[in-house]
């Protein structure tokens, strides 16, 4: 009987170690550019800060701005992988993110601004 219990207990603890897994969305949480390689264009903006429905960056004068977003997320544990930005102005305004690994990424533009998780 205490075989059995035992490997219940077992299973249980397998299955909600597995269960929690990696976030569903990489792009939660706040980066900065990533200034270790090629310099970054100066028109690549810092620091981008994202929630859970919203989005948060200076605005071209500098001004903070926090807009609702709506996220398009790929995988989130197998890299690269890529995260897709939408705001109420529609799907073809789209902003798509590259993920590198959990902690890297690159803004999807003609700037390829390199960003890393802060």
């Amino acid at each position: 009987m205490k075989s059995l219990t035992s490997a219940i207990v077992m299973v249980l603890f397998v299955a909600a170690t597995a269960c929690k897994g990696a976030p569903s969305n990489l792009l939660i949480g706040t980066w900065v550019l990533d200034r270790s390689g090629v310099a970054p264009s100066p028109y690549c903006q810092e620091p981008m800060s994202f929630g859970e429905k919203s989005r948060t960056m200076p605005d071209v004068n500098g001004k903070t701005n926090t807009i609702p977003v709506t996220y398009v997320a790929g995988e989130s544990t197998t890299f690269p992988t890529v995260v897709y930005v939408m705001t109420d102005a529609g799907i073809e305004y789209h902003t798509t993110f590259r993920f590198l690994s959990k902690d890297r990424m690159i803004l999807d533009t003609a700037l390829q601004c390199p960003y890393l998780r802060k």
